[in-house]
């Protein structure tokens, strides 16, 4: 039973695309959750007791806030080098433009017809084509390890991010109800 190669690359390149949908949904979801939580704390702030022990979990609280926001940042935003065969970097998206399967290549084109020859003379050669794809599911693989490095960071801070938000409100609650008649 022969393997139809091509079909296999496109799956992989399927599940590849799925995966950076999957970490960029992560990374929104996750900016949302700690977005409402920060509403929440903010809406708390005023009542904060100010003491060196607040003053330490605010100060712990804002730089893990604005860690996670810069991370979700670069989760769905992530720069990737691609190593050449010279020796030399370039960028995921430079290298992008020399493939008519990415749309930096396409759009690098003049006109559709420009395209078009291209696109053909590449689909007339399977080989060329199937080597075209696999050279697009490691590009969108290197990108998913970066997405992926950024949303687990993401994830860790935020964490972080909550837990001193909770601390912060409970150690408020208790200076409130110490302070009490």
């Amino acid at each position: 039973m022969a393997i139809d190669r091509r079909a296999a690359v496109l799956r992989i390149l399927d599940d590849q695309n799925r995966l950076v949908e999957r970490a960029d949904s992560k990374a929104i979801s996750l900016l949302t959750t700690v977005g409402l939580f920060s509403a929440f704390f903010i809406a708390q702030f005023r009542s904060l007791p100010i003491t060196p022990f607040s003053i330490a979990l605010i100060v712990v609280y804002f730089v893990a806030i604005l860690l996670t926001i810069m991370h979700v940042i670069l989760a769905i935003s992530p720069r990737i080098r691609a190593s050449t065969s010279g020796g030399q970097s370039q960028t995921t998206d430079e290298k992008k433009a020399y493939q008519p399967t990415f749309y930096a290549g396409i759009v690098s084109f003049p006109n559709s017809t420009a395209y078009r020859k291209v696109l053909d003379a590449m689909l007339d050669d399977e080989a060329a084509t199937t080597n075209t794809y696999i050279d697009q599911v490691y590009s969108v693989a290197k990108i998913n390890d970066a997405k992926y490095k950024y949303v687990q960071r993401a994830v860790v801070l935020a964490v972080i991010t909550i837990v001193v938000q909770l601390a912060l409100i409970a150690y408020a609650f208790a200076d409130m109800t110490r302070t009490a008649p």
